[in-house]
C-alpha cells in the first residue's frame, strides 16, 4: 500500500489501527471531567471551587500551547513524517500525567490539582492533535474523512466504554469515586497509551507532505481568522462543548445527591457512551445522505428534545430510568461527538487552496484548544454556581439546593445545544463544495507549479 494512496487505498485494519490511541486518550476528556471534580471535591475535600478554578486554569495554559504545538509539528521534517514524532514525545508525558492526576498524595491542594492536569493536558496535547492532524491526512475526500472520523471517534467512544467501565465494576466491589477507583482508571491509562501508541505507529503510514517554509505567526493566525468555516466550526463547538461540559462536570452530583442511587453512576457511564459506540455507523451512513453537518445538527436537535421533555421528569429514586434514557441520548448524540473532526479535514483543505500550505497542525493545535477550554469555562462556571446556591458535594443538602442542581444539571445546557445545532445546521462547506475545493488541489499538484501559490476558492454561502 502506497503511504500516500487514496482512500481505497487504506484498509479498514489500518484504520482501525491508526484509531487505537484514541482510546486512552479518551480518558482525559469526559469521564475526566465527569469523575474528576466529584473525587478532588467529596474524596479529597477540596471545595468546588477551587476544583473549577484550577481546572479552568489549567486549560487556558493551552491557549498559548496547542496552537505552537501544532506549529511545530507543522513544521517538523523526519525521516517517519511530521506527525509521528510528537505522538511518540506525548504518550511518556501522558503516562506521567496519569500517575499524578489519578493516583495524588495523601494531602493536596489546588495547586497539585493544576499542576498535575497541566501535565497530564500537555501530554494530551502533543500526542493528540499530532494523531488529529494525521488523521485529516491519511485520506482527503469528503465521506473518506467520515470514515476516518468514524473509526477514530469510535475508539474514542470505546475509550470511554472502558473508562465508564472501571467504577461499573468498582462499585461491584463496594468503592465509589474514591482513591482506588481512580488508580486502576490510572495504570489503564498507563498501560493502553505505548501499547495503542506504538500500534498506531508501527503499521499505519504517514503520507509524506513536501518541504515548504511555514509563513510567519502572524500573518498565519490573520489568515487563521478569515476562513470563514473555520470560525464558524469552531463557534458552535465550543458552544455545544460548554453545554456538554456543564452536563458532565455535574453528572455525578446529579446521580448521587438528586436520584440519591450513586450505585448507578458507572451503568450510566458505561449506557451512554456504549450507546454512541453503537450510534456511530448509523450516523455515519446519515452524513453521506445529508452531509455531516446537517447529521450533526440533526442529532442535536433530537439530543435535546429528549432531554428536555425527560429528564425534568425524574425524581430521586429513578437512577434506572435515568440509566435508559441515558443509553437513548447516547445514540443520538453520535453525530455531534465523531463527525466534526471529518468536518475539521474538509476546513483544511479549503485553507490549503486559499493559502497553498498544509497547516494540519496549526489547525489542530488551534481546535484542541477550543475542543479542551469549552468543558473547562462549563466547571469553571456550573461549579461555583452550585457552591453559591448552597450545594456542598459532600452533603447533607438542603431542598433548594437539590433544585438548583437539578436545574443545572437538566436546563442549564440546552441553550448552548441549540446554539450548537444552529451552527452546524447552516455550516457552508458541504459534499459538493468540498469536491470542488478538491478537484481544484488535485489540479494543482499536478501541475510542475509552486505548492506556496494562493487559488481562489469556491463560494461559501451557507446552505
Amino acid at each position: 500500500m502506497a503511504a500516500d494512496g487514496a482512500d481505497r487505498d487504506l484498509p479498514f485494519w489500518r484504520l482501525a489501527v491508526y484509531a487505537l490511541p484514541a482510546v486512552p486518550m479518551s480518558f482525559l476528556f469526559v469521564p475526566l471531567t465527569a469523575l474528576l471534580p466529584a473525587f478532588y471535591a467529596q474524596e479529597l475535600g477540596l471545595s468546588l471551587s477551587v476544583v473549577g478554578g484550577f481546572l479552568l486554569v489549567s486549560r487556558l495554559f493551552d491557549m498559548v500551547v496547542d496552537p505552537f504545538l501544532g506549529r511545530l509539528s507543522d513544521g517538523t521534517r523526519s525521516r517517519y513524517g511530521r506527525r509521528k514524532p510528537w505522538i511518540a514525545l506525548g504518550a511518556p508525558i501522558c503516562m506521567v500525567g496519569a500517575v499524578l492526576v489519578f493516583m495524588p498524595p495523601a494531602q493536596i491542594g489546588g495547586w497539585w490539582l493544576l499542576m498535575a492536569t497541566a501535565v497530564i493536558y500537555f501530554g494530551a496535547s502533543m500526542l493528540g492533535l499530532s494523531h488529529a492532524a494525521w488523521g485529516a491526512e491519511i485520506v482527503q475526500s469528503y465521506h473518506g474523512r467520515s470514515k476516518v472520523a468514524g473509526f477514530r471517534e469510535s475508539a474514542n467512544v470505546l475509550g470511554i466504554v472502558v473508562a465508564s467501565s472501571v467504577p461499573a465494576i468498582t462499585a461491584l466491589q463496594g468503592h465509589g469515586i474514591d482513591r482506588y477507583t481512580m488508580a486502576v482508571m490510572g495504570w489503564t491509562v498507563v498501560i493502553l497509551t505505548p501499547l495503542t501508541a506504538w500500534a498506531a505507529l508501527r503499521f499505519v503510514p504517514e503520507r509524506l507532505a513536501p518541504p515548504e517554509t511555514p509563513s510567519p505567526w502572524l500573518p498565519a493566525l490573520r489568515s487563521l481568522l478569515r476562513n470563514r468555516p473555520f470560525c464558524l466550526l469552531c463557534a458552535g463547538y465550543v458552544v455545544l462543548n460548554i453545554g456538554a461540559g456543564i452536563t458532565n462536570a455535574t453528572l455525578v452530583f446529579f446521580i448521587s445527591h438528586y436520584l440519591k442511587q450513586p450505585e448507578v453512576i458507572g451503568p450510566t457511564l458505561l449506557a451512554s457512551f456504549g450507546a454512541v459506540l453503537a450510534g456511530v455507523p448509523f450516523w455515519v451512513a446519515v452524513s453521506r445522505r445529508i452531509g455531516k453537518h446537517r447529521a450533526a445538527g440533526l442529532s442535536l436537535l433530537v439530543a435535546i428534545s429528549l432531554s428536555g421533555l425527560l429528564a425534568t421528569q425524574l425524581r430521586p429514586g429513578d437512577g434506572w430510568l435515568f440509566v435508559a434514557l441515558m443509553a437513548v441520548l447516547g445514540i443520538t448524540s453520535a453525530a455531534f461527538l465523531t463527525l466534526p473532526l471529518g468536518i475539521m479535514g474538509d476546513v483544511i483543505d479549503y485553507d490549503t487552496l486559499k493559502t497553498g500550505e498544509s497547516r494540519g497542525g496549526l489547525f489542530f493545535g488551534f481546535w484542541a484548544f477550543f475542543s479542551q477550554i469549552s468543558p473547562a469555562i462549563a466547571v469553571g462556571a456550573a461549579l461555583p454556581l452550585l457552591e453559591a446556591a448552597g450545594f456542598h458535594p459532600r452533603g447533607p443538602n438542603a431542598p433548594e439546593a437539590l433544585q438548583a442542581l437539578r436545574y443545572v444539571y437538566c436546563l442549564a445546557p440546552i441553550p448552548f445545544f441549540l446554539f450548537g445545532a444552529w451552527m452546524f445546521l447552516t455550516f457552508p462547506l458541504d459534499a459538493r463544495r468540498h469536491g470542488i475545493v478538491r478537484r481544484r488541489l488535485d489540479r494543482r499538484a499536478a501541475r510542475p507549479s509552486p505548492p506556496a501559490q494562493t487559488v481562489s476558492a469556491p463560494p461559501l454561502e451557507a446552505s
